[in-house]
C-alpha cells in the first residue's frame, strides 16, 4: 500500500505511456520531475544503442540489488519477451553477473550495474571489463541506465508505490522482441 496518496490528477506527461503507472502517478505530486522522468525513461528504452536484452538484464540487475519488487514485476515480462532466460533471471535475482548463463559482454555489464547499485561507482577493473565489451557511448548508456531505474526504485520503495503488473502493455514500446 502507497506510503502517501497518489495525487488526484497526474502529470500530464504520463499521458505519453501506454498505461498510467503507478511510479509515475505518485511522482505527479512533482509534475516538472514526473514529466522529464517519464522523457528520461523513453529515451532509456526507445533511444538507446544496448541491446534490448542487455538492457532489460540491466533493469533487473536494478531491481535485484535495490530489492525492487515493483521493477521485478514490471519488466520481468519485458525481459522474458527480449530473450532473457529464466536461468539468467535467476543468476541475477541471486546477485550474480558471471556464470555460463551470460557472455563477457553481458557479465561486463552486469557487474557494472552490481557496482554502481552497492557502491555507487564502478572499480577500474569493472570499467576497463565494460570498456573491452562495450563502446564509450554503449558504457554510459549502462550507467545512466541503472542510475535511472535506481532513482526510480528510491521512490518506489520510499513511498511503497502499489505493484502495477503490466509490463507486457510496454512490449511494443521497448524493442523488437528476442534478439
Amino acid at each position: 500500500m502507497a506510503r502517501i496518496p497518489y495525487p488526484e490528477r497526474p502529470a500530464d506527461g504520463v499521458a505519453k505511456l501506454p498505461v498510467p503507472l503507478n511510479a509515475f502517478r505518485m511522482l505527479s505530486h512533482a509534475p516538472p520531475l514526473t514529466d522529464t522522468a517519464i522523457d528520461m525513461g523513453l529515451a532509456v528504452l526507445l533511444e538507446s544503442t544496448l541491446p534490448v536484452r542487455l538492457r532489460e538484464l540491466l533493469i533487473m540487475a536494478v531491481a535485484a540489488g535495490t530489492d525492487c519488487a515493483y521493477e521485478a514485476v514490471q519488466h520481468r515480462p519485458i525481459a522474458l519477451n527480449s530473450g532473457v532466460t529464466e536461468g539468467q533471471l535467476a543468476a541475477v535475482a541471486e546477485l550474480r553477473a558471471h556464470g555460463p548463463e551470460f557472455d563477457a559482454a553481458e557479465s561486463a555489464a552486469l557487474a557494472a550495474a552490481f557496482d554502481l547499485v552497492s557502491r555507487h561507482t564502478l572499480s577500474e577493473d569493472v570499467l576497463a571489463a565494460l570498456r573491452a565489451h562495450h563502446t564509450d557511448r554503449q558504457v554510459v548508456e549502462i550507467v545512466t541506465t541503472v542510475g535511472y531505474y535506481v532513482m526510480l526504485a528510491g521512490v518506489m520503495n520510499g513511498l511503497g508505490v502499489d505493484l502495477d503488473p503490466s509490463g507486457e502493455r510496454f512490449l511494443g514500446l521497448t524493442g523488437d522482441g528476442p534478439g
